[in-house]
């Protein structure tokens, strides 16, 4: 059977972004970006795509990554913006946070050191494979300290795609969510959709991020064509 009409796609110039939430472009500390030069290039494309203020969230992983710790990852940021180009800075604001992998023993951390994507946010994560064991004791105990979870793509989290309960009841305890854009093109699969698509109809994201880790990466946002139906729901994410 062939379809007479395809539906109807918007694209990401459509979305009036301004602020990437979630991007790995401090170089070197993680699986993101490995040199400064790829970071120069992917902060001038998104300045051309009018993404103005980057919040960078490099991983704080004590399993993968076990060096990163907010001193150290804040000198490095620092010493980052400094070797940066004047021309590349023009006009831009960047910042600083993380992205907290949830591991056993997280929810016993001093929550007020954690980096944060704006005052009293705290961007967090689970693994792709499984959930975290102890991500409601997260969510409870940075409550309990005066901050704000948000959760990091969970529509990359298909454990939970015919679960969707999970996501009502972290929600209900006070956590926001960030989507990652490539999720709006499927580029997750189905399962992610529909994940994705719950999440966004029911009013459930607050934040939207790139997750960019490399130059192409960006560039797959950068041309990204989705369905319009999802505009009106994700302008008001926008900022």
């Amino acid at each position: 059977m062939f379809r007479l009409f395809k539906p109807k796609t918007e694209r990401f110039d459509r979305l009036g972004i301004t602020t990437d939430w979630h991007c790995h472009l401090l170089p070197g500390v993680d699986d993101g970006v490995s040199h400064i030069e790829h970071s120069a290039r992917i902060l001038e494309s998104m300045r051309s795509a009018g993404i103005t203020t980057v919040v960078h969230t490099p991983h704080f992983n004590t399993e993968i990554f076990p060096d990163n710790t907010e001193a150290g990852i804040s000198d490095a940021f620092a010493r980052y913006r400094d070797a940066l180009p004047p021309a590349v800075l023009n006009g831009m604001n960047l910042r600083l946070a993380g992205e907290y992998m949830v591991t056993n023993g997280f929810e016993q951390r001093n929550m007020q050191e954690l980096l944060q994507i704006e005052p009293g946010k705290v961007l967090v994560e689970m693994s792709y494979m499984y959930p975290s064991r102890t991500i409601e004791d997260t969510v409870f105990n940075i409550r309990m300290a005066g901050l704000t979870p948000v959760i990091a793509h969970p529509e990359r989290y298909l454990y939970w795609a015919d679960r969707l309960e999970h996501f009502d009841r972290l929600h209900e305890m006070g956590a926001l969510f960030q989507l990652n854009l490539l999720s709006l093109q499927g580029c997750y699969g189905p399962a992610s959709v529909h994940i994705m698509e719950y999440l966004l109809k029911n009013g459930l994201y607050s934040y939207v991020g790139t997750d960019t880790h490399t130059e192409q990466h960006f560039k797959h946002i950068a041309g990204l064509e989705f369905k319009a139906s999802y505009l009106p729901l994700l302008k008001p994410l926008c900022r």
